[in-house]
């Protein structure tokens, strides 16, 4: 049975390789093209998405330029697109506890956004991870999520993906009436919200449920109604499952003609399309099918094809684990690479601080100091004034990585937190400097008495017989 994502509702495998090679093309020129960080990330993104299923290695290789160009540029949701964009293909690669990691760090910037509908997707996404997992539990607790936060926003849309997923993973773990009732709600959404493809989906998971109970008129009834929808809306690969669904059916009623001429239809769509765990099905239950008719020949030759087709998809299958395993490495050493490279910039920043932390001090203890030699008023003023300066600037600089990070480096947020401190602190500057000059001020003019006196008494000290002399 065929889960739905949200992210992949609208992308039909019947597209054909030279139209997905005018759509690539299309994107790579619009990348040249493209001038601006964020323009840049979405485009790539995109060309990641694009990839994602037929070259999953690809996808992860624009995902991760995305990464770090939205990183660089502090654009937020570019980091949830390109964070997405690993997550699935990682999910492509089989290597699913790294497709949950990438999910939830992509959750975590949906929450610091304030972005429930993202949310809802993201829990979706990971549902379906889950499933693949056939961690059943785990799937249902992520899509029961998706679902309340659907209900509590009223979005229409994702309470009907949400209900279809439940539905679909209640069946697949066997809980036939929850999925049932999972399942036939989507199916009513679907007609009220004119989701064809919901429809055709929800009809052929119907059938499912129903063959499971074995219903089988139910399942025919369900079956049949699917098809003309599925075929409407060219998704090809759950019209393959509802097909041999309908086979099994026919065979179920003795009716093997019928059988065969459905398996027959979904291994040539199958094989046509490249859905080759569909084949292989569908060539297991021909094979079946034939020995029991006692007809060897036919029966041979199809066991024959889906060995060699297992064996081609078992060969992909740990291709696609070593690739998994080797590209899971390599982003783990240049994950290091660019922590070191982090932390030295960041040691680098606090080293910059705690220097001029150190110097704003020395300066006002200069500034001390000249009030107490001969030095210009306006000497004195003005280092005063600079080292006053000083402080409040530094006082901004470290406390803006805290505003920025609170704001979520929202520049409107960012300059209105701003301007707030500075009508606190100007005030404050006017009134410390006018103590801090009037201070230095008094020093000066004081250190001045003191020489003059010294000076004085000094000329008293003199005998005035020394001084006719002189």
């Amino acid at each position: 049975m065929k889960l739905i994502a949200l992210f992949s509702l609208f992308f039909f495998i019947s597209i054909s390789c030279f139209s997905q090679k005018q759509v690539l093309d299309s994107l790579y020129k619009d990348l040249a093209a493209q001038k601006t960080d964020t323009g840049r990330v979405s485009i790539l993104y995109d060309l990641s998405y694009s990839y994602h299923k037929s070259k999953p290695d690809s996808a992860l290789i624009l995902a991760q330029q995305a990464y770090k160009l939205a990183k660089k540029s502090k654009f937020l949701k570019g980091e949830s697109w390109a964070l997405n964009g690993l997550a699935n293909a990682f999910h492509s690669l089989h290597n699913y506890p790294r497709a949950i990691e990438y999910f939830i760090e992509e959750l975590k910037i949906h929450e610091k956004r304030g972005k429930p509908k993202n949310m809802a997707n993201t829990y979706i996404s990971m549902a379906l991870v889950y499933s693949s997992e056939e961690e059943y539990s785990k799937a249902l607790a992520y899509a029961f999520k998706a679902e309340d936060i659907a209900k509590k926003n009223r979005f229409a849309d994702l309470i009907l993906y949400s209900k279809l997923n439940i539905g679909d993973i209640y069946e697949k773990s066997n809980q036939l009436s929850p999925a049932m009732l999972y399942t036939h709600s989507a199916y009513e959404l679907s007609l009220l919200q004119k989701n064809d493809l919901i429809t055709g989906t929800s009809l052929n998971n119907l059938g499912n449920i129903y063959f499971k109970r074995k219903d089988y008129a139910n399942a025919l009834n369900y079956y049949k109604k699917s098809v003309p929808i599925l075929e409407n809306v060219s998704d090809l690969n759950t019209l393959a499952e509802c097909n041999l669904g309908l086979a099994r059916v026919y065979k179920a009623q003795g009716k093997q003609d019928s059988a065969i001429y459905f398996a027959k239809n979904v291994y040539d769509l199958a094989i046509k399309n490249e859905f080759f765990a569909r084949a292989v099905d569908a060539g297991t239950f021909l094979s079946k099918l034939y020995k029991e008719d006692n007809k060897i020949d036919s029966a041979f030759a199809y066991q024959e094809l889906t060995v060699n087709l297992s064996d081609s998809i078992d060969s992909k299958e740990r291709a696609k684990e070593v690739q998994s395993i080797t590209i899971a490495e390599e982003f783990r050493q240049k994950e290091i690479e660019e922590a070191k490279i982090k932390e030295a910039e960041d040691r680098k920043q606090k080293l910059q601080l705690l220097a001029i932390g150190i110097f704003i001090p020395i300066l006002f203890f200069v500034s001390i100091f000249l009030s107490r030699r001969k030095v210009p008023k306006r000497v004195i003023e003005f280092s005063g004034v600079v080292s006053l300066l000083m402080l409040f600037e530094y006082l901004t600089l470290f406390i803006h990585p805290f505003v920025a990070e609170k704001s979520h480096h929202s520049p409107i947020i960012e300059i209105i937190v701003f301007v707030i401190i500075a009508s606190l602190l100007t005030p404050t500057h006017h009134r410390v400097e006018h103590w801090l000059i009037n201070k230095l001020t008094k020093i000066r003019e004081q250190h001045l008495l003191n020489r003059q006196a010294l000076l004085k008494k000094d000329v008293d000290d003199i005998p005035g017989s020394e001084i006719e002399n002189g």
